[in-house]
């Protein structure tokens, strides 16, 4: 594949992708309704290349006229597998928040002119929680607009970001600041990736709180070993952020890889509530959140919002915990011991009751 068509790509397409071919080959296979959505997305965004490119002028025209967002902003982040996707789809349905849509991956270049022009309403089936690695169904859908995120962390989405320039500050402010315009509500946005720079972008907005995801960490390594497997087709190249492999580790040690990816997104989580603090920056438990939702919603409702929890959001029913062994229980026990041996070193990861 030529160099142009993978940048083409890359505006649809995960950029931990390595075969883009094979890619929609597997999705295809699932038969997800939410992946096939998502290759639908982006065939269509190929086709509307032309008019993104004619409508990113009144949107630029937007951008300088925006200032900086006046009400709060939460930042949904956490390893992938960690259910940031679940979290974000539950407090857009109870609670005022707007978010970036799906359209949005259509149109990159102009994403809010192209949503005060097609203004996309929610079908039915949006409603649902359902997502597939983090893709939803519907451009008036959730999004986790990586492809806005790259105009500020930068587009090789593998490396964690230690500054931005005071340009790239200045036009994240600008975004947001015309998004709270366009819908006149404050703004809940998910970047799995914020948990390792949440406070390069907690410096930019003094009223930004984040949510970073965790999750037991048995589990996690399993979720990342069948992603590996279902979006690359290989278990050797890392779902998401991930560490330089350890030179000490054995060849083809693919165990030993995940359980110091999970590891180190722990830690990523630990560095940045200590650079923020945890006023502002939650670690929330993904089990802990399933087995009672409304605790969240209600701890977003009235520390960021200031406002009362709905009360419908109170009676929210439990989510069901995907914690169950789906791999050959000799790997998972192999993910168990390597954990064990790996975590005898590591601080404990503190998460605070929200």
């Amino acid at each position: 594949m030529s160099r142009f068509a993978r940048r083409l790509l890359h505006r649809f397409i995960p950029s931990h992708f390595h075969n883009p071919v094979g890619l929609a080959r597997r999705l295809l296979r699932t038969g997800d309704p939410a992946a096939l959505f998502a290759m639908e997305s982006a065939l269509l965004g190929l086709v509307a290349t032309p008019l993104d490119m004619l409508l990113q002028i009144p949107e630029q025209r937007k951008y300088r006229a925006a200032s900086s967002p006046v009400q709060p902003l939460l930042f949904i982040c956490g390893a992938p597998r960690t259910g940031t996707t679940l979290v974000e789809q539950v407090l857009i349905r109870y609670l005022p928040f707007a978010f970036i849509n799906n359209l949005t991956s259509v149109f990159p270049r102009a994403p809010l002119t192209a949503n005060r022009i097609f203004r996309p309403r929610p079908r039915e089936r949006e409603g649902s929680f359902h997502n597939f690695y983090g893709k939803t169904i519907g451009f008036a859908a959730p999004n986790d607009a990586l492809h806005l995120w790259d105009r500020w962390l930068g587009s090789d989405r593998t490396k964690v970001r230690t500054s931005l320039t005071p340009s790239e500050q200045q036009d994240m402010r600008r975004f947001f600041g015309a998004l709270e315009q366009l819908y006149s509500k404050p703004i809940v946005a998910k970047n799995n990736n914020l948990n390792a720079c949440a406070s390069l972008v907690a410096d930019v907005f003094e009223r930004a709180f984040f949510i970073c995801m965790n999750r037991d960490p048995r589990y996690l390594a399993q979720s990342q070993l069948r992603a590996r497997l279902d979006i690359h087709g290989r278990s050797d190249v890392p779902y998401g952020l991930a560490l330089q492999p350890d030179p000490e580790s054995a060849s083809g040690a693919v165990v030993e890889d995940i359980c110091r990816q999970v590891l180190y997104h722990q830690q990523l989580a630990r560095e940045q509530q200590e650079r923020i603090g945890p006023e502002r920056f939650w670690i929330v438990d993904y089990e802990a959140f399933c087995r009672n939702p409304s605790v969240l919603v209600d701890a977003v409702a009235t520390k960021v919002l200031g406002q009362p929890c709905p009360d419908d959001a109170r009676q929210l029913s439990p989510f069901t915990i995907s914690n169950s062994v789906r791999i050959d229980p000799a790997q998972f026990h192999e993910i168990e011991t390597t954990l064990e041996r790996l975590v005898s070193s590591a601080p404990p990861l503190y998460v605070p009751a929200v």
